[in-house]
C-alpha cells in the first residue's frame, strides 16, 4: 500500500477527495489529513505518506512554502499540487520546488485522478528499484574483489554451484581465468617452524592464516592459475585449474612445481612447514565437493607418511584395513613389562609399525590409540598415581594423543607416558606406608597446589598434627615440609618441560607465590634454576 495524504485547508474538499476514489482497491491508504503547511510538517514524521496532494493557497503557511519546507528535508515522496489558480507562476514555482505534477481543482475527476495517481505509483517503484539496486552495487562494492573471489571459491568447493555455467559466468564477472576443464583441489595443514614449535603434536594457532593465503595468491598464483584461502586457523585450500591437452604427466609436473614454490615461499617467509593433500583431477566444477575430500583424505595420510610432504589421494586411497590384532591382543606384553621398562618402547615401536605396515585406516588407528589410554588410566586408578604424576601437565591424554598428528609423535608419547607410569609403579612398590599416611600422601599429590599445611593434612586423615608429624617423618624419612617441597618440584619440572608457561606462573601452578623462593627451592632440589632446567630438558 503507499500512502497518501490530503493537504488542504477546506473541510468539503478534502471530503469530496476522500469520496472520489475507492482508494484501498487501487493500492492506497490514506493517513490523517492536513489543514495546511504547518500541520502536514507536524504529521509528516508519525505518517510517512508515499505521496502528497497538495492545495497551493491556504492559511498560514501555503502550499508553496510547504513544497520548499519538503525539499529541504529531503522528502522522498511525489508531490500533486491541486489548486484553484492556472496561472503559469503557480505551476512554474511549484515545479521548481520538486512538485512532480499539477491538477486542477475545478477540473478534477475521478479518472484523471486515478491516472495520475497511478503514473506516480510506477515512478515510485523505479525509483525505489533503482535505489534497492543501487544498495545492492554498494554492498557488492564494499568487498573487494579479492573478498568476493575467496566467498565465491568457498562456495564453490562447499557444493553451493552444480552448474558449469553459473560457475563460469561468476569466475567472469571475478576476473578468474584459470581451466575448469581439469581442476585439483590442495588441503595444506600448516606446521610452525622450530622457531615457533610448541611440544610435539600440540596444535598452535596461527592468526596470520588469512595474511598466508593471501601472500600465496600475490606471490604464488594468479587469477589465471587458480586461488587460495584459509579455510580454518591451520588449513589453506588451493583450487588450481589446468588445460588438460598437454597431458597427465605435463599436468603433474606443473602441479609439482606450483605446490614445490608455494612451501618453498611459505617457509622463508613465515617461517611455517606445511604439508599438503593433492585430490585427483575432475573436470566438473559440480565435483569440487568431492575433490575437497579426497584431498582431506590425502592430508590425513602425513599420519603415516610424515610432515611437510605432498600426498597425493592415491598414495593413500588404500589405507582402510583394521589392525589384524586388537590393542587387548598386546596388554599381557605390556602388563609383564611395566616391571622392567627395558622393552616398553619396542613393544610399541613394534605394535605401530604393524598399524602402518598393514595399512590401518587412520580412524582404527586413532581407535586403537584410545583403547592404549584406556589402559594406561586403569593401571593408573589401580596403583592410586594421580594424574598429574603420570600424565603431561595441561593436557588430558586423550587430548594429547588427539593432536598427535603422526605415528611416531604418538608413539613417543606413550612410550614416555608407559615408562612413566611404569617407575610410579616400582616407586610405590619400594613405599609401603601404613594406611594413614599413603592417604595423606595422596592427598598431598592431588592438592599441592593449594596452600597446604600440616595441620589441613593431619586433619584430613583424622589424626593430632604433633602425633601426624612425627609418624610421617619416621614412615617416609622426611619431614612434612620437605616432601611436600619434593612433590612441587617434581610438578614444576614437569611444566617447565611441557608448558611455556613463565616461571612465575610455573612457580604459581605448584603453590608456590614467592617467585625468589621458588627459584631458590628448586636449585636446591634439581642443582639447576628454572630457565636452566628447561633449556636442557628441551635439548
Amino acid at each position: 500500500m503507499y500512502k497518501v495524504m490530503i493537504v488542504d485547508d477546506e473541510y468539503y474538499i478534502r471530503l469530496d477527495i476522500r469520496a472520489m476514489l475507492d482508494w484501498e482497491s487501487l493500492g492506497f491508504r490514506l493517513t490523517e489529513d492536513a489543514v495546511n503547511g504547518e500541520d502536514a510538517l507536524a504529521k509528516l514524521e508519525k505518517e510517512r505518506p508515499d505521496i502528497i496532494l497538495l492545495d497551493i493557497g491556504m492559511p498560514g503557511m501555503g502550499g508553496i512554502e510547504l513544497l520548499s519546507q519538503l525539499r529541504q528535508r529531503e522528502f522522498a515522496g511525489w508531490t500533486l499540487v491541486l489548486s484553484c489558480h492556472d496561472e503559469f507562476d503557480y505551476v512554474k514555482d511549484a515545479l521548481l520546488l520538486g512538485a512532480q505534477n499539477y491538477l486542477l481543482k475545478h477540473k478534477l475527476e475521478p479518472k484523471m485522478l486515478e491516472e495520475t495517481l497511478l503514473k506516480m505509483v510506477e515512478h515510485l517503484e523505479g525509483e525505489r528499484r533503482h535505489s534497492e539496486q543501487v544498495i545492492r552495487w554498494q554492498s557488492i562494492a564494499a568487498l573487494s574483489l579479492q573478498e568476493q573471489r575467496k566467498q565465491f571459491i568457498r562456495q564453490l568447493v562447499h557444493g553451493a554451484y552444480s552448474t558449469s555455467g553459473a560457475v563460469l559466468g561468476r569466475m567472469k564477472q571475478l576476473e578468474l581465468g584459470f581451466p575448469v576443464r581439469q581442476l585439483i583441489v590442495l588441503l595444506a595443514k600448516l606446521h610452525p617452524g622450530m622457531m615457533l614449535q610448541p611440544e610435539i603434536g600440540f596444535r598452535k594457532s596461527h592468526a596470520q592464516n588469512e595474511q598466508i593465503a593471501e601472500a600465496v595468491n600475490r606471490e604464488a598464483l594468479t587469477p589465471e592459475t587458480g586461488f587460495c584461502f584459509a579455510e580454518n586457523e591451520e588449513e589453506l585450500v588451493l583450487v588450481i585449474g589446468f588445460d588438460p591437452a598437454p597431458g597427465f604427466l605435463h599436468i603433474q609436473s606443473l602441479l609439482y612445481d606450483l605446490v614445490n614454490r608455494v612451501q618453498g615461499f611459505v617457509r622463508q617467509r613465515f617461517d611455517i612447514d606445511m604439508s599438503i593433500g593433492v585430490s585427483n583431477g575432475n573436470s566438473s566444477p559440480a565435483q569440487l565437493p568431492e575433490s575437497c575430500r579426497q584431498a582431506r583424505s590425502a592430508l590425513e595420510g602425513v599420519y603415516y607418511l610424515g610432515k611437510n610432504r605432498i600426498i597425493s589421494f592415491s598414495e593413500v586411497s588404500d589405507y582402510t584395513a583394521k589392525p589384524e590384532k586388537s590393542f587387548r591382543e598386546y596388554e599381557q606384553a605390556l602388563l609383564r613389562e611395566l616391571a622392567n621398562d627395558s622393552r616398553i618402547a619396542a613393544i610399541i615401536n613394534d605394535m605401530y609399525a604393524a598399524l602402518v605396515e598393514q595399512k590401518v585406516a587412520l580412524a582404527e588407528a586413532r581407535a586403537f590409540t584410545f583403547e592404549f589410554v584406556s589402559f594406561l588410566k586403569k593401571q593408573q586408578r589401580e596403583h592410586g598415581i594421580t594424574d598429574s604424576e603420570l600424565f603431561e601437565a595441561g593436557h588430558s591424554p586423550y587430548e594429547a594423543v588427539g593432536r598427535t598428528e603422526t605415528v611416531e609423535e604418538t608413539q613417543a608419547y606413550l612410550i614416555r607416558v608407559t615408562i612413566r607410569l611404569s617407575e610410579l609403579i616400582s616407586i610405590a612398590s619400594k613405599q609401603k606406608y601404613r594406611p594413614e599416611i599413603a592417604n595423606a600422601i595422596r592427598y598431598m599429590k592431588e592438592h599441592f597446589s593449594d596452600e597446604l599445611s600440616l595441620d589441613t593434612v593431619a586433619a584430613n586423615v583424622g589424626m593430632n598434627a604433633t602425633y601426624f608429624s612425627n609418624l610421617f617423618k619416621k614412615e617416609t624419612g622426611q619431614n612434612f615440609v620437605a616432601f611436600l617441597q619434593r612433590i612441587r618440584m617434581e610438578n614444576a619440572k614437569t611444566l617447565l618441560r611441557t608448558t611455556h608457561d613463565k616461571v612465575y606462573d610455573v612457580a604459581s601452578q605448584v603453590g608456590i607465590d614467592n617467585y625468589h623462593y621458588f627459584c631458590k627451592t628448586f636449585k636446591q632440589v634439581t642443582g639447576m634454576t628454572p630457565l636452566q632446567y628447561r633449556s636442557k630438558a628441551r635439548q
